[in-house]
């Protein structure tokens, strides 16, 4: 689908940014919807959207070295991450889904059944999950997945804080 719409969209005559709001308001929405039950790792995502963010580079007229860093956070273009949008939508699934009361006996499900493959007494989320990753009963499961993920983002955004606090100065 992502590469039907780059090759559409490469011999037409426009600019970086309609390809950008057509990238933003088309086609992610689409992938967000397909995907709303599978979540990929953000490797797998990026390489999906590839064709799209290469076109952005050519149309834009930047090197195709350029890093996506550059591009979302290039004002005119506003591109959104694709993966940060999916893994928001499967976290206010999962919300949504846990304080359902009708749900509720399904929720615990999910949490028993991780609790017991992980064999742990403790929520999920509060554990490192990373050693766990690489399981590949794991892979395709959803929860396991969106808790992964949003925890590797909280220990990024965690080090990002920790990295701008000036050096040296004694709390």
């Amino acid at each position: 689908m992502v590469k039907d719409m780059a090759a559409l969209l490469s011999p037409k005559k426009l600019l970086a940014q309609h390809i950008a709001y057509l990238y933003n308001v088309v086609l992610l929405p689409r992938l967000e919807f397909r995907l709303q039950t599978t979540l990929f790792a953000e490797s797998t995502i990026n390489r999906m959207v590839s064709p799209m963010l290469s076109l952005i580079r050519q149309k834009a007229g930047l090197a195709s070295v350029t890093p996506l860093s550059t591009l979302f956070t290039l004002l005119p273009f506003s591109i959104q991450q694709a993966f940060g949008r999916f893994l928001s939508s499967h976290v206010a699934s999962w919300q949504k889904i846990f304080s359902h009361p009708s749900y509720k006996l399904f929720a615990n499900y999910m949490i028993t059944y991780l609790q017991s493959f992980l064999d742990c007494d403790v929520c999920p989320s509060t554990i490192d999950l990373e050693p766990w990753s690489h399981t590949f009963s794991l892979r395709t499961h959803s929860l396991f997945n969106s808790l992964l993920f949003s925890s590797r983002l909280r220990k990024r955004k965690s080090f990002h804080e920790r990295s701008r606090e000036p050096h040296g100065v004694i709390n």
